[in-house]
C-alpha cells in the first residue's frame, strides 16, 4: 500500500486557505517551527513523520488534498458538507457545553457541545480549564465539524438557543 503524498505547493497553499501561520500549523502539527519551515523551504523532504503530522493538521482544519492526475497537477480545496466558523469557542459552558458560530449554507448557526462529548475526545475527567476544553477542541476540530454536519440534519438537536452536538453525533465517539 503506498502513502498518500503531497508536494509543498499544497503544504503552503493549504496553510493559506485555512489562514494559518507557520506558528500555528507548527504547534497544531506537534511538530518544531524550524522543522515546518525548513520542509515549506523544500530543505527537508516532504515524505517524513512531520509531513504526515503537517497533512493531518491541515486536514483537521478542513483542508483536502487533491491529487494529481493525468490532466492536472495536485492542489488542495476545502472540505465539502462541513460546516465554517465564524466565531470559535473561548469558554466552556457548565450546563450548555462548548458554545461557537458556524456558517451553515449561508446561515448562522449558535453550535453548543456538550461538555460529555469534549471530555470524552480530550480523556478528561471534568473540571479541567477553559484553556484545556479549548486545546480539546482544536485537536479535534475536523471531527467535532463533522459531528455539527451531521446534528444539523435533524431539527429534534435544535432549541431556543441553538444547535447541540452530543458524543453520538461525532464520528470519532462512535
Amino acid at each position: 500500500m503506498s502513502k498518500k503524498a503531497i508536494v509543498v505547493a499544497q503544504i503552503r497553499a493549504g496553510r493559506a486557505l485555512v489562514e494559518c501561520s507557520q506558528e500555528e500549523l507548527a504547534k497544531a502539527a506537534g511538530i518544531g517551527l524550524t522543522s515546518l519551515r525548513e520542509i515549506e523551504g523544500q530543505k527537508r523532504p516532504a515524505d517524513t513523520m512531520a509531513v504526515s503530522k503537517i497533512r493531518s493538521a491541515l486536514e483537521n482544519k478542513g483542508v483536502y488534498f487533491v491529487p494529481s492526475s493525468q490532466d492536472y497537477g495536485p492542489g488542495v480545496c476545502l472540505r465539502d458538507k462541513r460546516p465554517n466558523i465564524i466565531r470559535p469557542p473561548s469558554t466552556m459552558m457548565k450546563w450548555e457545553g462548548l458554545p461557537f458560530t458556524v456558517e451553515w449554507q449561508g446561515k448562522e448557526v449558535a453550535v453548543f457541545v456538550s461538555r460529555e462529548a469534549i471530555e470524552d475526545l480530550g480523556g478528561h475527567q471534568g473540571d479541567e480549564t477553559d484553556e484545556v476544553y479549548l486545546q480539546t477542541f482544536e485537536k479535534h476540530r475536523g471531527d467535532i465539524l463533522d459531528g455539527v454536519a451531521k446534528a444539523i440534519v435533524n431539527p429534534a438537536n435544535f432549541d431556543k438557543k441553538g444547535l447541540h452536538v452530543r458524543g453520538q453525533d461525532i464520528p470519532a465517539l462512535d
